[in-house]
């Protein structure tokens, strides 16, 4: 039966001491029902994904309060709009907060609303807890710790409000330790000359917002190179430390990872203490995800020399199912002395076993990639369809960069899918050096899918059936796209793409006949060893192109892409696109990229207006003559027209990056890396040209054809 509340009391009324009381009771009584009700149900159906809008706007402060009922319908609204991590559904994070003894803490905790900085009026109780449990974390952790204490100071540690605060204490302290004095006197040198040492492939966001927050920079860190398996390499950190002290420079300190937030790998602490010590470094480890192990006796020996750290970072929540927040102390000692040691170790055992048939269950799907392996809880891996493998395999090729970007577009699908039917949670984001060398050359940017899963309802039933999901949704998005994937049966997309070309090229040569034209095909159906392919970009050069003819041209087109049902992009209207005069091109050439009247690149929009004017249809006329393109059909003078288009809008390329750098540009990479990068890539102010290997090289070979230079 739904709660009964009493009518809101007006301003002059008064209730009496029971009367309060009992309204109080009622509250807490119905917030505490509906925290258990939103804890212990699961979802049923998918439920509609709120879209987080571009801006918010907030009213007034309201001038009356509002009454219990209304507030407990403003909690409900939020409850609704909550994701339900209790779910054995959601694996993208172990932060279940299954425990009802923290969960019992948490609601204590505002209840007795104890200032533990003030003994004077609060009893030291909860400072005895917070420092018990300080203690127990040592111990776990290998960390020598006395019988008894005598001061509060003497306990080891602190709690803050997260990571970033814990890294940035344990720096300060690296701070202190490097310059002893500096808490008060501040530091006796430059901060540019202050380094802390990370491995390169980790995310260190942490850690830079504490050097931030710190006013050394974020440009004190110094990436070390990492090994095949993604652990610091110490021969890179030896010669790191070398070169910096013999620069001037001051080594603070060595931030390692016991579970880096990628891939929770875990660096060889024992091999990284002994370097440190030696050279009198700061060695702190970043264990949020691997202290979980210290509890289990089986996986313990993961963090073998940890306890030689000068500091940790250890994140509780990420191993003994307790909320968020940092009035954490009671809930971690609640939540201990609920599990105690051998029940936390058994149940950190079980979430490691689950992770091991996760990947197992990934590597045997043939339309999924496991991506490395893990030491603690994670599993990371890709959607690629199976025959895009199998071409990639019976070919020795990786995937394109094209290939990549279908690849990406896909997973990015899957993760936004999910995430709206709310059914399932799992975790997404982009990773900048994927891990497999075999269908992914190095330091390509990868959309990757990640389970992270700590509830301990979660089971391989609940897996296999998120695995179910994301490749029907992999298909589905196959189709919807009309992605061809070249591996598919008997070569039959490859077949049906060679067909394409060649009943355009047919009819092309029949409607020109004796006219000079050149038909090019553009975009990634220009280049080679692309295992997947959506749709054919086609650009006709001719002398005119009146309405008659263009309507021709695009009656062709449709028809043969949907005989062999091959997508058409219809962004930019067929009739604007694929029939183009030499004359309009040779304006398109000569004018060079589009500027603004400020001299700066100009936004790409994607206004109907906009697709449909001549700026943007030079634009793409520019673009087609400074990239990768293919002759499908051409009479002779349309080839050799064509060719001395793509020499005037070469030159005016190099002339306008000249233009943009303000400067000299000298060599090849840096003309690259202008064309790439001006105007920042932001709001649409960019050149147009996609990051792949091929449309690079053919960017070096135009700067190398301007000036004459050897390629380098």
């Amino acid at each position: 039966m739904p709660t009964s509340f009493p009518p809101p009391l007006n301003e002059h009324s008064r209730p009496t001491k029971s009367e309060g009381e009992g309204r109080a009771k009622r509250l807490f009584d119905e917030v505490i029902r509906q925290g258990v009700v939103f804890k212990a149900e699961r979802p049923s159906r998918p439920e509609a994904q709120s879209i987080v809008p571009r801006q918010v706007s907030f009213s007034s402060m309201p001038e009356s309060g509002l009454t219990d009922e209304q507030l407990i319908h403003e909690f409900v609204s939020i409850i609704a709009k909550s994701t339900k991590s209790s779910s054995p559904k959601f694996l993208g994070s172990p932060n279940v907060t299954m425990c009802p003894a923290a969960m019992g803490a948490a609601l204590l905790i505002p209840f007795l609303n104890q200032n533990m900085t003030n003994p004077e009026t609060c009893p030291q109780k909860s400072t005895f807890v917070e420092m018990e449990v300080i203690h127990w974390l040592r111990e776990a952790l290998g960390y020598a710790v006395p019988k008894s204490y005598t001061r509060a100071m003497n306990i080891g540690g602190v709690f803050t409000p997260g990571e970033c605060l814990s890294n940035t204490v344990a720096l300060l302290a690296a701070r202190e330790k490097c310059f002893p004095g500096s808490r008060l006197d501040g530091i006796p040198v430059l901060p540019i000359k202050i380094r802390v040492l990370v491995p390169d492939m980790a995310d260190n966001h942490s850690i830079r917002s504490a050097l931030s927050m710190m006013s050394l920079g974020e440009e004190s860190i110094i990436p070390v190179p990492v090994d095949a398996e993604f652990h610091m390499d110490q021969e890179a950190l030896k010669r790191i430390i070398d070169q910096e002290e013999n620069l001037g420079n001051t080594v603070m300190a060595c931030v390692a990872y016991a579970g880096d937030p990628t891939y929770l790998r875990i660096d060889d602490l024992h091999g990284l203490s002994q370097i440190l010590q030696e050279k009198d470094i700061w060695f702190h480890v970043d264990a949020c995800h691997g202290n979980q192990l210290a509890f289990s006796e089986r996986h313990r020996y993961k963090l073998r020399g940890i306890e030689k750290a000068d500091s940790i970072t250890v994140d509780p929540q990420q191993a003994m199912l307790i909320p968020y927040d940092c009035s954490l102390v009671l809930f971690h000692w609640s939540s201990i002395k609920s599990h105690g040691k051998k029940s936390m170790g058994r149940m950190i055992d079980g979430r490691l076993e689950l992770t091991s048939a996760i990947q197992l269950e990934v590597e045997h799907r043939p339309n999924l990639i496991l991506l490395g392996g893990t030491e603690i809880n994670s599993c990371m891996f890709i959607y690629v369809p199976e025959s895009v493998q199998r071409y990639c395999l019976e070919h020795n090729i990786r995937l394109s960069d094209a290939d990549l970007e279908k690849v990406n577009q896909l997973n990015i699908h899957i993760q936004d899918n999910l995430r709206r039917e709310h059914v399932y949670y799992i975790h997404g984001f982009s990773l900048q050096n994927c891990p497999h060398g075999r269908f992914i050359e190095s330091g390509k940017t990868v959309f990757v899918l990640r389970t992270l899963n700590g509830n301990p309802q979660s089971t391989m039933d609940n897996v296999r059936d998120l695995l179910d999901r994301i490749e029907y949704l992999g298909r589905v998005l196959l189709t919807d796209r009309q992605y061809i994937c070249i591996g598919d049966t008997a070569g039959s997309s490859t077949n049906r793409l060679q067909r394409a070309e060649r009943q355009l090229t047919q009819r092309l040569y029949d409607l020109f006949d004796n006219n000079d034209f050149a038909a090019v095909v553009y975009g990634s159906s220009a280049l080679h060893n692309n295992a997947i392919l959506s749709n054919i970009d086609l650009m006709i050069f001719a002398h005119s192109a009146e309405p008659s003819k263009t309507q021709k041209v695009v009656s062709i087109f449709r028809s043969v892409m949907e005989v062999e049902g091959i997508l058409i992009d219809f962004e930019i209207p067929l009739h604007r696109r694929l029939l183009v005069t030499f004359e309009f091109t040779s304006q398109a050439a000569e004018s060079g990229p589009p500027l603004d009247e400020t001299g700066h690149v100009s936004s790409i929009s994607d206004t109907p207006e906009y697709l449909l004017s001549d700026k943007m249809l030079r634009r793409l006329a520019f673009n087609v003559l400074t990239t990768p393109n293919k002759i499908i059909a051409a009479t002779t003078g349309g080839t050799n027209r064509l060719k001395d288009l793509e020499i005037t809008a070469a030159r005016n390329l190099v002339a306008t990056i000249q233009h943009l750098g303000q400067s000299e540009v000298i060599t090849a990479d840096e003309f690259v890396n202008l064309v790439m990068s001006d105007g920042g890539r932001g709001e649409g102010k960019h050149l147009g040209y996609k990051p792949r290997h091929n449309v690079l090289e053919k960017l070096r070979k135009i700067f190398q054809d301007v000036h004459y230079t050897p390629l380098e």
